[in-house]
């Protein structure tokens, strides 16, 4: 056989074998619906997780579906002054409501205006916490997300519930801990600009 040959026929043999079990590597590294990137967002999918394996036990023997449950997200707010909260939590309760999203569920956006305000230079808004400018402020989901957080030194504790509208039964109940660095600290401020609720010790992380 020539030497060419050869070599081909051990190249073949290389990338068949190695090629396969690197795909398999990588398949076992990487999560199936693709990595999450950041600190806000891998604690919204944790938390996503406990919330959907609870509610899906309660499902499973009326056989509902995922696509038959409507959710509405609020903000979580601080534990103690449940009239308080911080652009941290309200990416938190973004974040949590793409999982539910893209886990299948309905979800009903509470801040939408009766109707879509232009303005010159700022563009078109349609969202809004104008209480007299909301299409509806009932709530017809058959269940609410809502939540509590607490600062410690060195992160954020969130406590989050699905809540059966019309009984307010907590349906299920799931938590999760953000890691408080340089990058998140500018979130925990309120719309005032004050900074009681920062933590008085950063944890500092490397990037990944």
């Amino acid at each position: 056989m020539p030497f060419r040959r050869i070599l081909f026929c051990v190249a073949v043999i290389f990338i068949l074998g190695v090629v396969p079990a690197r795909a398999g590597l990588l398949d076992s590294i990487l999560p199936e619906e693709g990595p999450t990137i950041g600190f806000v967002p891998k604690t919204a999918d944790n938390i996503g997780r406990q919330l959907d394996e609870q509610l899906m036990r309660i499902l499973e023997p009326s056989e509902m579906t995922r696509d038959q449950v409507s959710i509405a997200c609020t903000v979580p707010v601080w534990l103690d002054n449940l009239k308080r909260t911080s652009p941290l939590a309200r990416q938190m309760s973004e974040e949590l409501a793409r999982y539910f999203k893209e886990r299948g569920y309905r979800l009903e956006e509470l801040r939408k205006g009766d109707e879509v305000l232009m303005t010159p230079e700022r563009g078109e808004f349609l969202l809004t916490r104008d209480v007299g400018k909301l299409v509806s402020r009932d709530v017809n989901t058959h269940a609410v997300l809502t939540g509590t957080y607490t600062v410690t030194e060195r992160s954020v504790r969130f406590n989050m519930r699905l809540i059966h509208t019309p009984t307010r039964e907590v349906l299920a109940a799931g938590s999760g801990t953000v890691p408080v660095t340089d990058e998140l600290l500018p979130l925990l401020r309120d719309a005032s600009g004050a900074q009681p609720l920062g933590p008085t010790v950063r944890t500092k992380l490397p990037r990944n």
